[in-house]
């Protein structure tokens, strides 16, 4: 029905695009008279898929976030016959809407005055909590929830702002749909119609969404710090601080923020049941994959989602929501943001803690991209782009801070004699360790401690930016601190792109993207919404926890092992990163050491102590009821797969006795979260995932790639490289930065692999290297006398080199 309404509003889409409505609409009606698209022609086919595109590209700008605005057919590539593009979007009816009294602005203005005095009566309770010393332990779980979500001043204030929003819409559900018979979910999407703009809200919710940016913005060669003015027609798009979009309707219990419920309308089965239930200890090495992929994936997710946890509204504090012993608060001390995961009395591990009550606080929320009421968003306070954001900050403010004031350098530390990331000043806030004295490092993101193999690959990032500003500083003896600051940056950031799609992508996904990625390489879109959604960030990207060992392995520079140490004991503690020699043995490990296989067998220190304490499957279910997320079949259905109502249809893409195990655990399969269902199927030929979540994230990142002005390979934008220089990008690759910046003389070409006979170690010298003499100025360029004899001379030495090794 809604997408109807959109063919309808052709007013507001050119001639051509009209035409091509008409032939949507006529070949529609040619499909409903036969058996299928067989007798449609594949050119045909094709075109109507990119026409079919960019209409609801144009819908889902135009009509606001809350559409589903992706045809998930054109991302999915299998045998089977897929449904046409479901457009989940639940709205009153023409009957309903005409009993349904018009909302003035008076009555939401008054939403809004009703829920200023609510969220102003909180403060009462957040000062006795403040008193009653309420908060964090030092070196606890909830202090590790909280440094890993850590909320900024800025995305704290949009909090407020948008809790008020929230409350006025939960509001005028009450007194505007209830008592009128309409479903909670249709009563959100009606009130999504609302605009914020004659209230109080409207100015500072037009001034981070709608806002136009300086043409000397636009025009720059160097992206924002914030992702603002990458598209020069929608400034806000990609920024950070703003808020995932949905490609499904959100599904909350009163359609605003109230987690939703089981088909029963009783509570859903606890997270930690479920993580407990379907895997157990189990070492079941990944024999194809290295850590280097399970802790790069981690990067690259850091570097596209950070979703912050709240603090209190009114006095700033850190939230608890369980007693340090482990069990349930008193109900006087709850703050509404908690919503604490329970533990049942038979658990295996906590039961002889004698713990019921498992940190869970609630997700900052931001305003609607639309400028409305209507169901809260999440926010990601990371810019929507792969930029290299963890590295260089999400701000202008952290941008400062983290570089040098000379040579455009990244800051560093020297501890014994080496370089390391630069030192947090205030240690015992931002990682779990006792007293100002201890290590911890700061960078661009909270999470950057939160293991030391996360560390150590930061620090590698920030050593490649330092040594491409050395080698342009002397390439061109005149470009200042900035020039170099920013053209490095721009070379680490192309260098970590290339890296990701070309060779992170088909590790995790399968070769078979490659052809999709290809086939779709368009350049850039100012159309694609890059935004990302609120599926990858909360379940499609944690499959990464599954991957992890509890074993840090070092090995030096003969391959041999020289320490082992647990997992459980360095989270949010990188001090073993800092000792000496540690960094390099780390890394060396990293690419030696398999990963774990991608199922439910998490490792203990996963499941009983990630974060000092807390379960990692348990989390990642409960911020997807958190943030509204729908059942796994809606999702396997929209990306293709049929729909299931009974556990025994899901066996088409999940093994048995997983699908026993769900059933055992959940009483409809239409309640089964989104992490569980995609994580519990069969991976594709080839791939570490199953089919939902490879159709989430192929979808996802396409849209990263087409919808980024500044993105490496883009021809023709204000950011982009010349031919030479791309050649000289696309030799990048993870292998060569370990070469260049961590004291490796050899390694495997894949580190994302173990060494193999395919995949053998070799010198260094025999791995590509990015030739930065692409980047020097015209004018500093030797003549060709000059450059001649540079190349005989740089050859006679390496054969000479090469026959001395002989």
């Amino acid at each position: 029905m809604l997408f109807k309404r959109f063919i309808e509003g052709k007013s507001m889409l050119n001639a051509d695009a009209k035409n091509k409505n008409k032939t949507i609409e006529k070949c529609s009606r040619k499909r409903s008279e036969c058996d299928g698209c067989v007798e449609h022609s594949t050119i045909l086919e094709e075109t109507m898929k990119m026409v079919l595109l960019g209409v609801v590209l144009w819908a889902g700008v135009t009509f606001g976030s809350q559409v589903a605005p992706y045809p998930f057919n054109l991302f999915m590539s299998s045998d089977i016959t897929h449904p046409p593009p479901m457009y989940d979007f639940p709205f009153p009816s023409a009957q309903m809407l005409k009993r349904l009294p018009p909302v003035t602005t008076a009555q939401t203005n008054k939403s809004i005055t009703i829920s200023k005095m609510t969220i102003s009566m909180l403060k009462r309770l957040e000062e006795n909590l403040d008193v009653s010393g309420i908060k964090p332990k030092p070196g606890s779980a909830a202090q590790g929830l909280l440094i890993n979500g850590y909320p900024s001043d800025d995305a704290m204030h949009y909090e407020k702002s948008s809790m008020t929003i929230t409350k006025a819409s939960q509001n005028l559900v009450v007194t505007r749909c209830t008592r009128y018979g309409l479903p909670n979910d249709e009563c959100a999407s009606y009130i999504s119609t609302l605009n914020l703009r004659e209230s109080e809200y409207g100015g500072e919710c037009a001034a981070l969404e709608r806002f136009t940016c300086r043409t000397q913005k636009t025009s720059s060669k160097y992206r924002s710090f914030d992702g603002s003015c990458n598209n020069p027609m929608r400034s806000s798009w990609g920024q950070a601080l703003t808020g995932y979009k949905r490609i499904l309707h959100p599904r909350y219990h009163d359609g605003i923020e109230e987690p939703r419920r089981a088909v029963s309308h009783g509570p859903l089965p606890s997270s930690r049941v479920i993580s407990m239930k379907l895997g157990d200890n189990l070492d079941v090495p990944e024999e194809k994959k290295t850590m280097a992929l399970a802790v790069f994936s981690q990067f690259i997710y850091h570097d596209l989602v950070h979703t912050p946890v709240r603090k209190t509204i009114h006095t700033d504090k850190p939230i608890r929501c369980c007693e340090n012993s482990g069990h349930d608060l008193t109900p006087r001390y709850i703050h509404p943001s908690c919503m604490p995961i329970s533990i049942p009395s038979d658990d295996p591990f906590f039961k002889s803690k004698e713990a019921t009550c498992m940190e869970y606080t609630r997700s900052v929320t931001t305003y609607r991209g639309d400028c409305t009421f209507g169901a809260a968003e999440q926010m990601n306070q990371a810019t929507h782009f792969l930029d290299g954001s963890l590295i260089y900050g999400t701000n202008s403010r952290e941008a400062a801070a983290l570089r040098e004031t000379s040579g455009g350098l990244l800051k560093t530390s020297v501890i014994d004699d080496e370089e390391h990331l630069p030192l947090a000043s205030n240690p015992a806030e931002r990682c779990l360790v006792q007293g100002d004295a201890a290590t911890c490092f700061s960078t661009g993101d909270s999470r950057s401690n939160q293991n030391p193999w996360l560390s150590s690959l930061h620090a590698l990032w920030v050593r490649e930016h330092n040594r491409v500003a050395r080698t342009l500083a002397s390439l061109n003896p005149g470009w200042g601190a900035d020039k170099l600051y920013h053209e490095a940056r721009r070379v680490v950031v192309a260098e970590l792109q290339h890296v990701t799609y070309k060779h992170w992508v088909p590790a995790v996904l399968g070769k078979q993207f490659d052809d999709l990625y290809t086939t779709y390489d368009i350049g850039y879109n100012s159309e694609t919404d890059p935004t990302i959604t609120n599926s990858f960030a909360t379940a499609a990207f944690h499959f990464i926890s599954s991957l992890m060992d509890k074993d840090i392995t070092l090995m030096d520079g003969q391959n041999q092992v020289t320490e082992t140490h647990r997992l459980m004991n360095y989270f949010f503690n990188p001090e073993l990163v800092a000792k000496k020699g540690s960094l390099e043995q780390i890394l060396r490990g990293m690419v030696s050491e398999k990963s774990q296989g991608l199922d439910f067998n998490y490792d203990d220190d996963m499941r009983h102590h990630w974060l000092g304490g807390l379960d990692a499957l348990a989390i990642d279910v409960q911020r997807g009821r958190d943030h509204g997320l729908p059942g796994y079949i809606q999702y396997r259905t929209l990306c293709g797969l049929p729909s299931a109502s009974s556990f025994q249809q899901l066996s088409d893409v999940i093994p048995e006795e997983l699908v026993e195990k769900l059933s055992q655990v959940y009483a409809d399969p239409h309640v089964i979260d989104l992490v569980v269902g995609a994580m519990a199927e069969r991976p594709l030929q080839g791939a570490l995932l199953g089919p939902t979540f490879t159709c989430l994230i192929k979808e996802q990142l396409w849209r990263t790639r087409i919808g980024d002005r500044y993105f490496y390979s883009h021809p023709d934008e204000a950011g982009s490289f010349s031919k030479k220089q791309l050649v000289e990008v696309r030799r990048s690759s993870l292998a060569r930065l370990l070469c260049d910046n961590a004291g490796f003389s050899r390694v495997q070409r894949d580190v994302f692999q173990p060494a193999s006979e395919s995949n053998p170690v070799v010198p260094c010298e025999e791995i590509k290297k990015v030739n930065l003499e692409a980047w020097q100025d015209p004018a500093q360029r030797p003549d060709i006398l000059t450059r001649t004899n540079k190349w005989i001379k740089t050859k006679v030495s390496s054969d000479k080199t090469g026959n001395d090794t002989k």
